[in-house]
């Protein structure tokens, strides 16, 4: 356990001196604050502008700072040969990768944290009350960068950053747009056996639009963020979800650095 924790802090510690995760976080901040420009010019739906705003600019730049500084995780201990000081203590390489992803986890955590206490106070300042929703988005958007982080260590550890980059990006994209793949598929291929077999290989994608049910069709109901919402239940069940994929993804991820030649 110490060994995870003490790869975990430096690898915060190096997350916050990259100058493109200071560059995102500014932007993200920016934004964040002037969002109050785009509810005052809204025809009497404040609240919904500024909601919708603010929880989907925190969703896309939790989802940029996780792919930014996960892609070169691993790749950037290997070409320092930091990696070597550390396995050679010795500390098992699935430690390595939980160690990683810990210190991944708080660093993005820290900075999405810091854009929805500042979203809550502009909320404050513009007349508008924050609603348990807010929360409930925020749970979802930590869920979701749980899942993104854990795919992106999965491909760093036999991949380069520039690749990594590509296919994290490729499996967000997917993992997003599943149910309208799904439907494409239904109408697509008549036989059942070839729709429930392209199914099955969409599985394997994360499920990141559970994790974006504001302003669509979910489950056969129409959900936003300003009114009628997921339920703890759900919410609940999506963390489950998330734990169990991501468990396995860094699973696999441990497996394949350990079979993984580093000299």
């Amino acid at each position: 356990m110490g060994a995870i924790l003490s790869i975990s802090i430096n690898t915060f510690r190096e997350a916050i001196r990259n100058k493109i995760f200071y560059a995102l976080a500014f932007f993200a901040l920016l934004i964040i604050v002037t969002g109050h420009f785009f509810a005052d010019i809204s025809l009497h739906n404040e609240k919904r502008v500024l909601w919708d705003i603010g929880s989907g600019l925190i969703s896309f730049f939790a989802l940029a700072l996780s792919i930014f500084t996960s892609a070169s995780i691993i790749h950037k201990e290997i070409d320092k040969k930091t990696i070597y000081l550390v396995l050679s203590k010795p500390v098992e390489r699935w430690k390595f990768i939980a160690g990683k992803t810990l210190g991944l986890l708080a660093t993005v955590y820290s900075v999405i944290t810091a854009m929805l206490l500042i979203f809550i106070v502009e909320m404050l300042l513009t007349g508008v009350s924050p609603g348990v929703n807010i929360f409930k988005a925020f749970i979802l958007i930590m869920g979701e960068v749980l899942l993104v982080v854990s795919v992106s260590i999965l491909f760093s550890s036999f991949s380069s950053p520039f690749i990594t980059g590509m296919m994290t990006i490729g499996a967000v994209f997917i993992g997003r747009m599943l149910p309208d793949l799904k439907q494409i598929l239904f109408m697509k291929y008549e036989h059942d056996f070839w729709r429930n077999l392209a199914e099955s290989l969409l599985q394997v994608f994360p499920q990141l639009y559970l994790f974006i049910p504001n302003g669509h069709d979910f489950n056969g109901y129409h959900v936003s963020i300003t009114t009628d919402f997921v339920t703890w239940g759900f919410i609940g069940w999506s963390m489950v979800y998330t734990l169990t994929y991501s468990c396995v993804i860094l699973a696999i991820a441990s497996l394949i650095l350990s079979k993984r030649d580093l000299t």
